[in-house]
């Protein structure tokens, strides 16, 4: 595994946790901004694979 894989990896792990806890407080953010934060989480899912990406 390469440096790049490496770094990858380990920001797919951090946009996990931040998904995880836009989740679990999703109440309390404004509907208009989880949906860009959504818009903007689905296009970073093509670069950074999370939890739920394919495996390869």
């Amino acid at each position: 595994m390469g440096i790049f894989d490496k770094a990858k990896d380990v920001a797919g792990k951090a946009k996990d946790v931040v998904d995880d806890q836009v989740e679990k407080h999703s109440d309390k953010i404004p509907d208009k901004i989880e949906g860009m934060y959504d818009k903007a989480s689905d296009a970073a899912e093509k670069i950074i694979p999370g939890e739920d990406a394919p495996a390869e």
